[in-house]
């Protein structure tokens, strides 16, 4: 009996602890298990995977650092078996404490796990769903700094605005302070984002993150040319307890704004400095660079490149160097193109490098291209003689350069010791004597077969063999030049052929310095030779457009008034009128419409060159319309109509590259070929 009422006890106290219960005791129970097991032990691992977080970052110095650690895809990968169990354990309060008070701080707590796991979509679900049971500013931070990284700045603005108009705790607020600097950040705000730092300063403690807060802020304020505030927050870096890393950089920026070269040097000498030298050379080109020493500025750099963990970023301001300062465009190419290949894909100018690689890629395709016709075109003009002459003068070049490169290393034989020189070949002595015992016996011999016997007459062998091997030498040598020669364009078409190689060549490569690359000198030189050597050269007009572009005040009117006369009805014209005049107001764009649809009207009569008038009246009076691509398309067809083949298949061939992606496009490149045939 007693027995059967113990059972009977520990079954409704059992039953009283359900998780689905909302009794008292049940609540407590529950409360006690949730918070003092899972959400314990899961807490403890989420702050020792944020330690490891920030201890884990790679910071790149070389560039303004981000004041939000940007989110690292590879730490899941040596993280991956904490990460898991911070969310088993997390899981387990809503698996078995349904009606415990920590099932939010539970789904806080995966959320964190998914953000280690780089799984945005699944963490931002979650914290939306926290936001639904009850609002937690914890939640509302953690999307905020999601939405900023994604750049997604209109749903991240409505979160702050939320968050500034409600109380937020210490760490809160310290967390939003940081998270609104890191927008202006992002929105290239400087000044705003060092003035919401300084708010925030006052909310951290004295520590490395602190330290790295305030090397920001002097960072931002040394590109907006505040050097006196920026050294003191560099100096402010060194007094709350940084990293070595960032002593190092901060003593470093210290320095090269002071212009302390001397101490710079001095640091470089250092011996616990060695493995720091490549930052330190980095500095120094920094300071020679400020001082518009482009040539000492690149030297450091170069060296400053080598051993560098950051070299990619390295290689990006050489490439700007040579491209804006220096204006070597083939050495800007080359960094450029290293660039790409050492920038980690989480860095943020990772994107646009790779796009640089591939537009100076272009450039060097097209120099390339022009330097070697030109030469061909020189070679062209040699007599035989002087060519023959070039041909030995190259091989003989080239012969040298192989020598040298494939010089044999010269190896010094090292003593032997007693034992070894019991051994016939380690004996010098043995050897010499050897030799002229066998030069006594036989004479001098050639290595070959057969050489011992008396009788071979080695000496019409010899001439045979010679004779044959200078035949085959000859022979090649006459092929090899057969085949330079070949390669010169003799004829007027191959020359015509070239010229044409090299208009072409000269045309893409201004229109690539100005439209992509923003190098304004190069497409004005590029694109005045074209026109200069090819008057006559159907890329004339866009040329025009492009140099228009390129140039400011009296040149860049010259540009447009001669491009106006030679090409009236070019549209490379009506986008001059559209720059110039702006977007159309909707009372003229519903003129532009009327009058389209007159000009088409007297198209479909037959009435060609009206509708031609039509057409380059509204494109000339109504730039920019919404019918743009239709008005050209018909002022094409009206030529046709007028069977002016040639002046239809130059407006197509406008029209195809200017609106690409219109639906008369395909109809127009099949317009193109038919004239092309």
């Amino acid at each position: 009996m007693h027995r059967s009422l113990v059972i009977l006890f520990l079954a409704l106290s059992t039953w009283s602890c359900s998780q689905f219960s909302n009794k008292p005791m049940a609540v407590a129970f529950h409360n006690v298990n949730a918070k003092y097991n899972a959400i314990w032990q899961a807490s403890r691992l989420e702050k020792e995977l944020q330690k490891k977080y920030f201890a884990e970052r790679k910071e790149s110095y070389n560039s303004i650092l981000p004041i939000i650690i940007p989110r690292d895809s590879s730490f899941k990968q040596g993280n991956e078996k904490d990460i898991k169990e911070l969310i088993r354990k997390a899981s387990l309060v809503i698996d078995r404490h349904q009606n415990s008070h920590f099932i939010i701080d539970a789904y806080l707590l995966i959320a964190r796990g998914r953000l280690y796991q780089n799984d945005l979509k699944n963490a931002i679900e979650t914290y939306k769903y926290v936001n639904s049971l009850d609002i937690r500013p914890e939640a509302l931070l953690a999307l905020y700094e999601i939405y900023l990284q994604q750049q997604e700045f209109s749903s991240a603005e409505k979160i702050e605005e939320f968050l500034s108009e409600n109380p937020l705790n210490t760490i809160e607020k310290k967390q939003f302070l940081l998270l609104k600097a890191y927008s202006f950040q992002l929105l290239n705000e400087p000044i705003k984002a060092v003035a919401v730092l300084q708010e925030a300063q006052r909310y951290l403690k004295k520590g490395e993150e602190k330290a790295r807060i305030s090397f920001i802020m002097a960072q931002l304020l040394s590109d907006n040319n505040q050097p006196t505030l920026a050294v003191e927050n560099y100096r402010s870096v060194l007094n709350n307890k940084p990293s070595y890393d960032l002593q190092l950089q901060a003593n470093l920026a210290i320095h090269q704004q002071e212009g302390n070269l001397e101490a710079l040097l001095n640091m470089l000498k250092d011996p616990k400095n060695e493995e720091s030298k490549s930052f330190i050379y980095v500095k120094i080109g920094q300071y020679y660079y400020g001082k518009k020493d482009f040539k000492k500025a690149k030297e450091n750099w170069e060296k400053g490149g080598e051993n560098n963990p950051n070299k990619g970023e390295l290689y990006y301001q050489l490439g700007s160097l040579f491209a804006k300062q220096m204006k070597d465009y083939d050495l800007a190419a080359h960094y450029y193109d290293s660039a790409a290949t050492y920038l980690a894909a989480s860095h943020p100018d990772y994107t646009k490098a790779q796009k640089l690689k591939k537009s100076w890629g272009n450039y060097s395709g097209f120099a390339k291209q022009i330097s070697l016709q030109d030469s061909l075109l020189h070679l062209a003009n040699l007599s035989p003689a002087a060519l023959h002459e070039l041909y030995l003068k190259q091989q003989k070049d080239t012969v040298k350069t192989v020598i040298t490169r494939t010089t044999a290393p010269i190896f010094t034989r090292r003593p032997f010791n007693a034992d070894q020189q019991n051994f016939y070949f380690n004996n010098e002595q043995a050897r010499i004597q050897g030799a002229i015992e066998f030069s006594n016996r036989w004479g001098n011999r050639t290595l070959e077969d057969f050489w011992n016997l008396k009788n071979k007459n080695t000496t019409l062998a010899q001439t045979v063999s010679s004779t044959s091997t200078a035949e085959k030498t000859v022979r090649k040598e006459s092929i090899l030049e057969e085949n330079w020669l070949k390669a010169i364009p003799s004829t007027p078409a191959a020359q015509l052929k070239a010229g044409k190689i090299i208009e072409e060549s000269l045309f893409k490569l201004g229109k690539l310095a100005r439209l992509e690359l923003g190098e304004n000198e190069l497409a004005n030189t590029t694109l005045k030779r074209l026109l200069a050597e090819y008057p006559s050269t159907t890329y004339e007009a866009e040329a025009l457009y492009v140099l228009y572009l390129s140039n400011e005040g009296p040149t860049k009117t010259s540009f447009r008034s001669h491009l106006f006369e030679r090409y009236p009805s070019s549209y490379f014209k009506t986008m001059i009128l559209k720059l110039e005049n702006g977007t159309l107001a909707e009372n003229k764009e519903i003129l532009a419409q009327k009058k389209y649809e007159a000009a088409f009207e007297r198209f479909e009569a037959g009435q060609f060159a009206a509708s031609y008038e039509a057409c380059l009246f509204v494109q000339q009076n109504y730039p920019g319309s919404k019918l743009e691509d239709k008005i050209v398309f018909l002022m094409a067809l009206s030529k046709a109509g007028l069977h002016e083949t040639a002046e239809a298949k130059r407006i197509l061939e406008e029209f195809v590259q200017l609106f690409s992606t219109s639906p008369l496009a395909k109809e127009a490149s099949e317009m193109l070929k038919l004239m092309n045939k």
